[in-house]
């Protein structure tokens, strides 16, 4: 019987299973060729260089549910188990998952439309990104930096030391990683280096920084795995939600096999681990708060770079002002088109796991990140409405709108998220850096304050979308966004680098 067939067989049935049911069936086989199994399939997918184009592959196993498959083997798995796994063991596996009892939808404080919606983007659409936009980001995000701040702890040199090279080099890395496993099932053996094919690859990206890397954000134990998921779990416990738990191949993409190969269960994760989200909690782990402020400070910068590539805008700082002997601060950003004013609050604050898993404390987090950022806004609108001598330099001629623009997807805040948002004092979008980033790249060839004006005009259902979505209406393939592609273009090999997810 084909494969196609044993999966008509196996979707057939309407059963659910239970969390532990799953486990259960990931653990019957030996936890590396589980593994293996499981990298073979994701490299099947839709969007790897060697994956067949077939889209009901993706839909049997979507990358998040071989991510929860090699979460199990890895955490409930056991070594010594002599069963290997065939295709069909990973397909009914994903099959299972995908058909998990749904504990949580009986709980009142966990049942809310947006809690089934919030969850189901956090799960899902992480895995549907480009790599090229990730890569890019993290090197324009953190190397660009043109503020007049001083940054308490990032710099150059300390973020080096904090993911074991430069950041061109390490993004370059990621590549590396990311090209070998596509290449070879899922495996980077770093033995590979003393091969003669790698000379040329090691004068770019030296042998001892590859290794740091590595060891620094990449790779991690068995053991370690384990241990980072107790410890997750231990401290944000979510009760009916161990579906949406922490997968520790999110901070960590690499296995490190007894023999000393690296192997990426679910490649898709690698381009992710220098981003800017990814490296939030390497930094606050290291740092502190202090980097959480300096991560603030650059996103607000990023944005601002972001802005003026646009024609036609003159971005503004924020604007210092009193009231009485209190000094208060505006939005972090104006920008000022012909016919449009728009008003930027910037929170780099990362949406917390039991937010992104939408638990009871969820519709909280909204409100104490994106509820401030409206707060705010309102009360710069009314400095600008009383024709405050610091604001004079901003015209009130023209329609002005909010935007609360986020380092994380605070997904379907402009939708169900508004049912618990205080509400705006002008129409107001949630946008994500990614979101902005392709605003821009559209920005570059038409009007982006008309782009704007027409998604929050009255009535048009679009504002209630997230702004990567609604942006749709106006994408051409050609689309690109200029400092994304200066920060591509650095790369040793930009011109052969591939974007396998694109």
């Amino acid at each position: 019987m084909a494969l196609w067939d044993d999966l008509i067989v196996i979707t057939s049935s309407s059963r659910e299973y239970s969390y532990t049911e799953f486990g259960d069936f990931v653990r019957r086989f030996n936890q590396e060729a589980m593994l293996f199994a499981v990298a073979r399939r994701a490299l099947s997918l839709p969007g790897h260089l060697d994956g067949v184009n077939s889209s009901r592959a993706f839909v049997a196993t979507p990358p998040w549910a071989l991510a929860a498959v090699a979460k199990a083997a890895i955490c409930q798995g056991n070594p010594f188990r002599s069963a290997v796994p065939s295709e069909r063991d990973v397909v009914l596996a994903c099959h299972m998952h995908n058909n998990l009892i749904s504990d949580e939808l009986g709980r009142p404080e966990l049942n809310s439309p947006f809690a089934v919606l919030a969850r189901i983007a956090f799960e899902q659409f992480p895995y549907q990104e480009s790599i090229m936009e990730e890569i890019s980001r993290s090197m324009a995000f953190f190397d660009g930096y043109a503020g007049g701040k001083t940054l308490e702890v990032v710099s150059s040199e300390s973020m080096k030391q904090l993911i074991g090279a430069d950041m061109t080099t390490a993004a370059a890395i990621v590549i590396l990683l990311a090209t070998a496993v596509d290449r070879n099932a899922g495996i980077f053996d770093p033995a590979w280096m003393d091969q003669a094919n790698f000379e040329r690859i090691l004068e770019v990206m030296p042998r001892d920084e590859v290794l740091a890397v590595v060891d620094a954000v990449f790779a991690g134990s068995m053991a370690e795995f384990r241990a980072e998921d107790a410890a997750a779990r231990n401290r944000v416990p979510l009760p009916y939600l161990d579906r949406y738990a922490f997968n520790p191949l999110t901070s960590r993409p690499f296995v490190r096999l007894a023999d000393g190969r690296l192997l990426a269960p679910v490649p898709r994760l690698i381009s992710r681990r220098l981003s800017p989200l990814e490296l939030y909690y390497v930094g606050l782990k290291r740092w502190g708060e202090p980097f959480a402020r300096d991560l603030g400070e650059l996103l607000e910068d990023y944005l601002g770079r972001q802005f003026a590539t646009l024609p036609g805008v003159t971005v503004c700082p924020e604007i210092v002002y009193h009231e009485g002997k209190k000094e208060l601060k505006s939005t972090d950003k104006f920008l000022v088109f012909d016919d449009l004013v728009v008003l930027v609050e910037a929170k780099a604050r990362r949406s917390p796991l039991a937010a992104r898993a939408a638990d009871a404390s969820a519709q909280r987090q909204y409100t104490d990140t994106l509820g401030k950022a409206f707060g705010q806004l309102g009360r710069t609108l009314a400095k600008i409405h009383e024709g405050a001598a610091e604001f004079a330099h901003l015209p009130a001629d023209r329609p002005i709108i909010g935007m609360v623009a986020t380092l994380d997807p605070w997904y379907i805040a402009n939708s169900f998220g508004r049912d618990f948002l205080p509400t705006p004092a002008l129409p107001t979008i949630v946008a994500s850096v990614r979101d902005i980033e392709h605003l821009v790249a559209i920005g570059q060839r038409r009007s982006a304050s008309d782009i704007l004006t027409q998604i929050m005009s009255a009535g048009d259902e679009r504002q209630a979308w997230d702004l990567g979505i609604a942006l749709n209406d106006f994408r051409d393939p050609d689309d690109t966004n200029p400092l994304l592609m200066q920060a591509w273009n650095r790369l040793p090999f930009a011109e052969s680098a591939a974007d396998p997810a694109a």
